[in-house]
């Protein structure tokens, strides 16, 4: 008996340790080529990007955040790992909180989903926004039954109900990538999951 409840508790411990398991984070090996990323950031360039964000074929609403990327050999590394790693497994693709940093942020404008990134250089550029979908849900749970008594006997009445509220979220990246080949041009594109 003493093996018995001695495995069992090994296994316990395993299963615990194994599913307690934090997530590692996979980086690039490629090195960031600063200066290019700050060349094409510099905030100088009379270039722009106008695009449109779209969610399962439909426009994406007010307020996102959109964020723009150089498309470096690095982030063309990161990309890679992702879509080999994917985004719920135990290891996944990251980058560094300095490529991070090398980003213009700008929001969707309009209920059409447009969004406007200006005064760019030439360059191919990488674009991802991140969205909440936020869907009210409706259940109800069992409170109890109404019940009563006629010439002692009892008769129990139907089942009572709370209904109750509650919001769903799911999340959503939303991507796509946009060239510009010459100084003044503006360049358009459409970002989607």
């Amino acid at each position: 008996m003493k093996i018995i409840k001695s495995t069992f508790l090994l296994l316990l411990v395993t299963n615990t340790f194994f599913a307690q398991k934090k997530i590692e984070y996979i980086y690039p090996k490629a090195e960031l080529n600063k200066s290019l990323v700050q060349e094409l950031l510099d905030n100088t360039g009379t270039s722009s990007i106008k695009g449109t964000a779209m969610l399962k074929g439909k426009h994406v609403g007010y307020f996102m955040q959109v964020s723009l990327f150089p498309l470096t050999d690095y982030f063309l590394q990161y990309l890679e790992l992702e879509k080999q790693l994917g985004t719920k497994g135990k290891k996944r693709a990251s980058i560094s909180p300095e490529v991070l940093s090398y980003r213009i942020i700008t929001k969707v404008n309009g209920n059409d989903g447009s969004f406007e990134f200006t005064n760019l250089k030439p360059g191919k550029y990488y674009i991802e926004g991140y969205l909440n979908v936020v869907k009210e849900k409706k259940s109800a749970y069992y409170v109890g039954q109404n019940s009563t008594t006629f010439e002692g006997s009892y008769i129990s009445g139907p089942p009572i109900f709370q209904e109750f509220s509650y919001n769903k979220i799911n999340g959503y990246y939303i991507s796509g990538t946009a060239e510009i080949a010459n100084d003044g041009e503006v360049a358009t594109t459409i970002i989607k999951n």
